[in-house]
C-alpha cells in the first residue's frame, strides 16, 4: 500500500475517534442534563405529602418549645442555651419549607438570588442542628464521663459561645462560598435539585467536616456515656431505674441523628463518588433520586428535635401545663432546672 493511502487511513481514523468522543461529550452534556431534569413522579409525590406532614408538626412542635423555653424556664442553664439554638435551626427549615412543597409539584422560576438564599437556610438547618446535636453529646460526655471537672467546664455562657461559634463558621463558610467561590449552576426552577452531573467538590467537603466528623464524636461520646453507666455501681433499684432510663434517652437520640442524616451524608458521598467516575446518566439519575429522597428524610429532624426537647429537659412537660402550681411543686421545679 502507497504511503499516502496509509497517511490517509490514518487521519480518516483519527477524525472518526475524534467525531465520536465528540459526540460521548454531547451526549453526556447535553442528555444528562436532560434526564436529571426529569420529574420522579412517585418520589415527588411521596415528599409533597411527607413535607406537609413535617411543616404541620414541626409548626406545632416548635412553636410549644418555644413558649416553654422562652416563657416557661427562669434560669439559663447549658441545656436552655443548645435548644433554643436548635429551636432556631428547625425555624430556618421551616422558612424553606413552604416554597419546596410548592417547587415539588409545580416549576416556576424563583430567581437565582432567592433560590440560593434558599438553599442557605436550608443548609443552615441541616449543619448547624447537627452541630449543636453533637455540642449537646460532648456536654452530656463531661458532664458524665468526669463529674467533678463538669462544674468548671460547663457554663451557659459557654455553651452560647460555643454556639455563637458554630454559628460564624457556617455563615463565614457561606459567604465565601457564594461570593468568592464559583457558584454552582443551579436551576431557579429546580432550586433543591441538582440539575447537573459534575461533581461538587463543597458537596464533599461539607458531607466530610458538616456530617462525618460530628457522627464519629457523637457515637463515641454517647458509646462512653452508655458503658461508664453500664459499669457504675447501682446503689438501690431507683438509681438503676434512673441509669436505665439515661441510657435510653442516650441511644433514642443518637438513632434519631442517625436515621435523619445518615442517609443524607451517605448519599451525598456516594452521588460525588458515581459523578467523578462518570457513569452512565441512568445510573447517575438514580442516584441523585435517592440523595433527593434522603434530603426529604432529613427534614424530619424537625420534629424529631421535640423528642431530645423532652428527654434532655426534664421538666419540659411539666411546664407546659397552664394550672398555678403549688409552692412545693414550685420549688421542686427550680431545684430540677438547676440540675439541668
Amino acid at each position: 500500500m502507497e504511503p499516502r493511502n496509509i497517511s490517509v487511513i490514518r487521519f480518516m481514523a483519527v477524525t472518526s475517534s475524534m467525531v465520536g468522543r465528540t459526540t460521548t461529550a454531547n451526549y453526556n452534556n447535553t442528555d444528562c442534563t436532560s434526564i436529571m431534569k426529569e420529574r420522579n413522579n412517585n418520589l415527588e409525590l411521596f415528599l409533597f405529602i411527607f413535607r406537609i406532614l413535617v411543616l404541620v408538626f414541626g409548626v406545632i412542635f416548635n412553636s410549644l418549645a418555644i413558649w416553654v423555653f422562652c416563657f416557661k424556664m427562669k434560669k439559663w442553664t447549658e441545656t436552655r442555651v443548645f435548644m433554643m439554638n436548635l429551636l432556631l435551626s428547625d425555624c430556618c427549615l421551616l422558612f424553606t419549607l413552604p416554597f419546596r412543597i410548592y417547587l415539588t409539584r409545580h416549576s416556576i422560576n424563583l430567581g437565582a438570588k432567592f433560590c440560593d438564599a434558599l438553599v442557605s437556610f436550608y443548609f443552615m438547618n441541616t449543619y448547624i442542628g447537627i452541630s449543636t446535636i453533637t455540642l449537646i453529646s460532648v456536654d452530656r460526655y463531661v458532664a458524665i464521663k468526669f463529674p467533678l471537672r463538669a462544674r468548671s467546664f460547663r457554663s451557659a455562657k459557654k455553651a452560647a459561645i460555643a454556639c455563637v461559634i458554630v454559628w460564624f463558621l457556617f455563615i463565614a463558610t457561606r459567604l465565601y462560598l457564594d461570593l468568592l467561590a464559583t457558584p454552582p449552576s443551579r436551576n431557579s426552577s429546580l432550586c433543591f435539585q441538582k440539575a447537573n452531573t459534575k461533581p461538587l467538590k463543597r458537596t464533599l467537603y461539607f458531607s466530610i467536616l458538616g456530617f462525618c466528623v460530628p457522627m464519629l464524636i457523637l457515637v463515641y461520646c454517647s458509646t462512653q456515656i452508655i458503658l461508664t453507666l453500664k459499669r457504675k455501681e447501682k446503689i438501690n433499684a431507683q438509681e438503676e431505674k434512673d441509669i436505665q432510663k439515661t441510657v435510653n434517652i442516650v441511644t433514642t437520640n443518637m438513632a434519631i441523628f442517625l436515621l435523619c442524616f445518615l442517609p443524607l451524608g451517605v448519599g451525598n458521598i456516594v452521588r460525588f463518588i458515581m459523578e467523578s467516575m462518570k457513569l452512565e446518566c441512568s445510573v447517575l439519575k438514580t442516584v441523585s433520586d435517592f440523595a433527593l429522597f434522603a434530603q426529604g428524610l432529613s427534614d424530619l429532624n424537625c420534629c424529631l428535635d421535640s423528642v431530645c426537647y423532652y428527654f434532655v429537659a426534664k421538666e419540659f412537660w411539666e411546664k407546659v401545663s397552664l394550672f398555678p402550681k403549688s409552692k412545693k411543686h414550685l420549688m421542686q421545679d427550680q431545684t430540677q432546672e438547676s440540675s439541668i
